[in-house]
């Protein structure tokens, strides 16, 4: 289903954006997909590091996204053109998510270190 109406098609790239970013960040940073994480690993290098990345999966989940949803946020004569632009305007919104998660993840696990930290603390 291709997505002419550049208003729709915009609200696509946000849609696929974000669950782009919660995709990859899912695959690569939680433990329910650790085993997927060791078995890339044996593939190769790049395969596995691929894994490990949520910037990088994120390209190609929105790359697969892009391609099957169509978004085109500006129109020309060719299809191609207007989706490598709604790709890529679709990767820089799923960094900007993946950011947004990975420092709330971050606060997240400094506030439990410090939790554990004192805890341990007043238990001696």
């Amino acid at each position: 289903m291709a997505w002419s109406n550049s208003g729709a098609a915009l609200w696509v790239c946000l849609v696929i954006a974000v669950a782009a970013a919660s995709i990859s960040y899912t695959i690569t940073m939680t433990e329910l997909f650790a085993p997927l994480r060791a078995w890339s690993q044996k593939l190769g290098h790049m395969i596995g590091y691929l894994f490990t990345c949520f910037y990088c999966m994120s390209h190609w989940v929105v790359i697969a996204a892009v391609l099957i949803y169509q978004p085109r946020l500006i129109q020309s004569e060719f299809l191609v053109v207007d989706l490598i632009v709604s790709t890529f305007f679709t990767i820089t919104l799923s960094a900007m998510v993946c950011g947004v998660l990975f420092k709330v993840f971050l606060t997240a696990m400094t506030m439990k270190l410090k939790k554990k930290e004192v805890t341990e603390a007043l238990s001696k």
